[in-house]
């Protein structure tokens, strides 16, 4: 069976006040702010990894990236199915829209969503917003998901001009419909890496310092710390969250 080393982290930043983003890595959903990235051991051998980032509010947008992944970290078996990945999103998001009529004080409050599902047989990814996951094998750093932004603003390597968003969990005063984005693709190959952020990092960082990050670093925790600190130095001003993981060699006979 295929093995990974996986890090994470997520914080506030240097300007907002509060961290609306939530991760997700099984069935453990995590808020707050992290001092330092950290390795994480999930036991079972398929991997869950999604990234929330809430809008609305830090109350109302922390508790839309934490209704999404709370909801999803319990659906996780029609998750790892293509066949359900995007209903089971869609559910999600009327599920957010439910909340909304339980607090009116959070209409409107909305998240993107990133994820991927990695097992020995494939790799599931999905998405709905401006969270990213790349896969980066082979030298090549590559965008498996799909920026839901205005057209003319769907760049991987560049500053986004706005924050605007096409589509997102939620995020309106009315339930909006959405079409999530997903993907099968082979399964990690020992020595690929998947790396799953919010805009926080991908606003902050360009995509070829991302790639040469995760050329150059010696393994996921590596890779999440040099990430943060570019962020921060670059002046973090959003929340950031990051998920890296990495496939290893199978042990020798």
């Amino acid at each position: 069976m295929p093995s990974w080393t996986i890090a994470a982290f997520t914080h506030r930043g240097r300007v907002r006040p509060n961290n609306e983003d939530a991760i997700a890595i099984d069935n453990r959903v995590l808020t707050g702010d992290m001092d330092v990235p950290v390795v994480m051991t999930p036991p079972n051998d398929s991997r869950l990894l999604m990234i929330a980032d809430g809008m609305g509010g830090h109350a109302h947008g922390a508790m839309a990236s934490r209704a999404v992944l709370d909801y999803l970290v319990a659906a996780v078996d029609r998750l790892s199915e293509p066949a359900s990945c995007a209903d089971v999103i869609e559910d999600a998001n009327r599920y957010l829209y439910e909340l909304m009529h339980q607090h009116e004080d959070a209409l409107g409050m909305g998240s993107t969503l990133v994820g991927a599902v990695l097992t020995a047989e494939r790799l599931i990814t999905f998405n709905v917003g401006d969270s990213r996951c790349y896969l980066f094998g082979a030298g090549q750093l590559v965008q498996l998901s799909h920026d839901d932004v205005p057209e003319g603003e769907n760049s991987q390597f560049g500053p986004r001009r706005s924050h605007a968003l096409t589509q997102a969990l939620g995020g309106s005063s009315f339930p909006l419909a959405v079409e999530p984005h997903t993907s099968i693709d082979a399964p990690l190959a020992p020595g690929e890496t998947l790396l799953l952020c919010s805009d926080g990092l991908t606003d902050m960082v360009s995509g070829q310092t991302i790639s040469d990050t995760l050329r150059t670093a010696r393994d996921p925790l590596q890779v999440a710390k040099r990430l943060a600190a570019k962020a921060f130095s670059a002046g973090a001003r959003d929340n950031i969250s990051l998920l890296v993981a990495r496939c290893l060699p199978a042990p020798a006979l």
